[in-house]
């Protein structure tokens, strides 16, 4: 690990579009007030075992809503569009445990994940979809699978394979399913063994969700075993009054 202002400082020659500050919509000066449309932005923390994690927006240390420990979840956030460096460190430090660069549209939501453990840390950044047509019928659903020892992830309600071959880091499309509550469970593809279940899931009429499966399937720690975590990304951007 290295200190923010050394390694963020080397990403800024080609992320210079994007320095600005983090969650603001409006740009003034003297005499004219710019507003810019901007993205929106949740942060999910899905390394196991992580303590308490500051974000780092362009070099800049940034204040999260509350703790941003393994499984916490904050969105939507306003950013800036353009190129972002996003990274995090543990709370207090200057040593980046871990940072990247994503290009975020004008308009558009996105979900950035950190997973894996602190030593291995990576992100990865999925453009969520709120607006999706035709949802007075179904509600919509995608899978994550964020579980770093796992080879190719199957999502499954009863017998019924909802999403198949979803590797580390992937995510799938969104899906329309009849709302209804549900119990999901997750096993290796080709594989009959249940890895961790996530049950009385309700899936609204016009609600869009994500359901990601977090942790390890080879650890003897109950902590940090493989599991499932879900979120409304509708109700998110909601509750955080951010629209595209």
């Amino acid at each position: 690990m290295k200190k923010i202002n050394i390694r963020l400082r080397k990403l800024m020659a080609f992320t210079a579009v994007g320095a600005v500050v983090l969650f603001s919509s409006c740009l003034k000066n003297d005499h004219y007030d710019y507003v810019i449309q901007v993205a929106g932005i949740a942060f999910i923390n899905a390394s196991p075992g992580s303590p308490d994690l500051d974000l780092v927006a362009d070099n800049v240390r940034e204040k999260l809503p509350g703790v941003f420990s393994y499984d916490s979840s904050y969105g939507y956030l306003r950013a800036y569009p353009g190129y972002r460096v996003f990274g995090f460190t543990k709370k207090n430090s200057h040593d980046l445990i871990t940072f990247q660069p994503f290009y975020l549209r004008p308009g558009d939501a996105y979900s950035v994940f950190i997973a894996d453990t602190l030593g291995a840390a990576k992100l990865f950044c999925f453009k969520d979809s709120l607006n999706i047509p035709d949802t007075t019928k179904f509600a919509n659903i995608r899978f994550i699978n964020l579980s770093p020892d796992s080879k190719s992830l199957n999502l499954l309600s009863g017998t019924d394979t909802l999403f198949s071959n979803i590797a580390f880091g992937k995510a799938t499309d969104f899906m329309p399913v009849n709302p209804d509550t549900y119990s999901l469970k997750t096993g290796e593809s080709g594989s009959s063994t249940t890895l961790s279940t996530l049950t009385n899931v309700t899936f609204k009429k016009g609600g869009i969700y994500t359901i990601w499966a977090r942790g390890y399937e080879k650890t003897a720690i109950d902590s940090i075993k493989i599991g499932l975590r879900q979120v409304q990304n509708n109700e998110s951007a909601t509750e955080a009054n951010w629209e595209q």
